[in-house]
């Protein structure tokens, strides 16, 4: 017997997605620490200073490439190395559900 499988929704690029966070997540910060607060499944997460700082942008809007443009000036690291590194981590956050990726309007 032949089953019609159903189309996986296209998956949203998060270089080019508009990022925000969960509604579900809180988040505090102190000194070099932030910690995102999963009220849904109970459970925090920890990111360093750069984490930190990669979700203080995510939170105001900021797009990918600016992202990566801030994370490499403000730290000092190469654009290769902060745009793997930003993507790793995005990609972790969007796995745990603590961040939303939209498609971003043309």
């Amino acid at each position: 017997m032949w089953r019609r499988r159903r189309k996986s929704p296209p998956a949203t690029d998060i270089h080019s997605a508009r990022l925000a966070q969960a509604p579900h997540v809180h988040t505090a910060t102190q000194g070099d620490e932030t910690v995102l607060l999963d009220v849904e499944r109970g459970q925090y997460y920890t990111l360093n200073e750069v984490g930190g700082r990669i979700w203080s942008l995510i939170v105001n809007g900021t797009s990918f490439a600016e992202i990566v443009d801030r994370v490499c000036a403000e730290y000092d690291v190469t654009r290769e190395r902060g745009e793997r590194d930003a993507d790793v981590l995005l990609r972790e956050l969007l796995g745990k559900s603590l961040l939303r990726a939209e498609r971003r309007d043309s």
